[in-house]
């Protein structure tokens, strides 16, 4: 198999896990979005600032998640955290093997978990 077709069967199957994770996570009450690159960010809207606060949106950046799929024995899940600077390279810690969607799912959408988000009604998305 040449380099081009290897590239496309790999863009197609991060593509497709990342499409199954994004479903997965809007299931959960969570706002997701696929990336560039496997990469998928998803937020809890529970833990947004308000909008018409601007200086809690400036200091609070609401609660996001970016995870990204990359191969490694198979496809993983990759935790992606900020590094120790602005500058800084982000970091990346396995999650789970990238066919194990629920199982990413529950652990991102324990990451953005809202404490006492059961106490929000159901118009306000909250992660639960």
């Amino acid at each position: 198999m040449d380099d081009e077709v290897r590239t496309w069967a790999a863009d197609v199957v991060w593509r497709s896990a990342a499409m199954a994770l994004v479903a997965d996570l809007e299931r959960r009450g969570l706002a997701a979005e696929v990336m560039d690159h496997g990469a998928v960010r998803a937020r809890n809207p529970a833990g947004e600032p308000e909008v018409g606060d601007p200086r809690a949106r400036a200091l609070s950046p609401g609660l996001r998640q970016e995870v990204v799929c990359r191969p490694h024995r198979g496809g993983l899940w990759w935790w992606m955290w900020s590094g120790p600077g602005r500058r800084a390279v982000s970091e990346l810690e396995p999650l789970c093997p990238a066919a194990n969607i629920a199982f990413a799912g529950e652990r991102i959408a324990r990451v953005l978990a809202v404490p006492f988000a059961s106490s929000l009604d159901e118009a306000s998305g909250g992660c639960r």
